[in-house]
């Protein structure tokens, strides 16, 4: 099964998911490591890496959302009161705004740093940099803003996780499930 139904998800939203939450953590850990490696080598490398992972989500935020066009989203538990409904869809979007918004921070931070930060991707070719010219002052307020999004992110994952959890082991209506095998439906379906 390879697209979503009204009751279920296809194993390409399937792997969107996941594979953009994994990519997503990685990032993270990376953004975390990088600012305290004492080493230059070393730091020049996962920024380089941290970079180049950060236009592959990018890239593949901007096909899964011609995807998430071009597919239906499946029916929400018919228990969920409706607060917790718009609750749900709220938290889906913002999560999905963030993975192309997180991206674009960072771009924009390379691109006030002037040479100063690669813009090579996984060394295959560069990305030309947005003309907002070299400015540190510029380059300092777009990293707290890129970090800033991303613990926004972490924590708003961990919400959603949480709510999966809830779903499939207090409410058991196999809302988590759904998200891990094609094809799966809720219990209630």
């Amino acid at each position: 099964m390879i697209l979503n139904t009204e009751k279920s998800y296809g194993l390409v939203s399937i792997l969107f998911h996941w594979i953009m939450a994994v990519l997503f953590l990685l990032q993270f850990w990376i953004g975390l490591t990088m600012e305290s490696e004492p080493d230059l080598a070393s730091k020049q490398a996962l920024i380089a890496r941290h970079v180049s992972i950060g236009i592959l989500i990018l890239a593949l935020w901007a096909v899964r959302i011609v995807w998430a066009f071009c597919n239906r989203t499946p029916a929400l538990p018919g228990r969920m009161a409706p607060g917790e409904r718009r609750l749900a869809r709220a938290s889906h979007f913002l999560l999905l705004a963030l993975f192309g918004i997180i991206p674009l921070t960072g771009w924009l931070l390379v691109s006030t740093m002037g040479g100063l930060l690669p813009f090579q991707i996984f060394g295959l070719f560069a990305l030309p940099r947005f003309g907002l010219g070299a400015s540190l002052h510029a380059a300092g307020l777009w990293s707290v803003f890129h970090a800033f999004l991303a613990y926004s992110m972490l924590i708003l994952a961990a919400v959603h996780a949480l709510a999966a959890l809830r779903h499939q082991f207090t409410l058991k209506d196999g809302l988590m499930v759904r998200m891990l095998l094609p094809g799966r439906r809720l219990k209630d379906d």
